[in-house]
């Protein structure tokens, strides 16, 4: 439950506090049965909000990786390149305010996540 965890390591740093998180990205299965994140740049900046009175100083993606589809996939897959696949991902933010009675369940997405948004998709007739 790691948003648990960013609200306990909120709790106890102080205003002006640096906090840094490197994790797992794109991995295969490990330490079972407590693997269930994965997380990316953006899933940190998320659980290390404004909201919950972070700014983020830097977040990124680390170790990029190469991959192909195995003979196990199905027949469209075989041996086709899978992008975008990184080993780790970091989180350097800064503690900039106090946050009384945090709750997860009352903050608002946009707060959280912005204005990000999928591209719309190029549709051609």
């Amino acid at each position: 439950m790691p948003w648990i965890v960013a609200t306990e390591i909120a709790k106890l740093l102080k205003v002006g506090g640096i906090v840094f998180v490197e994790t797992h990205f794109s991995f295969s299965s490990h330490e079972r049965p407590w693997h269930f994140f994965q997380f990316s740049d953006m899933a940190l900046k998320t659980l290390f909000s404004p909201a919950l009175g972070f700014e983020c100083i830097e977040a990124g993606m680390s170790n990029p990786m190469m991959a192909r589809f195995s003979s196990l996939s199905d027949k469209y897959l075989i041996n086709r390149r899978v992008e975008g696949l990184y080993c780790h991902v970091e989180y350097l933010g800064r503690k900039v305010q106090d946050i009384v009675d945090f709750d997860w369940g009352k903050v608002d997405l946009t707060d959280v996540i912005g204005e990000t948004k999928y591209p719309e998709p190029n549709l051609i007739s």
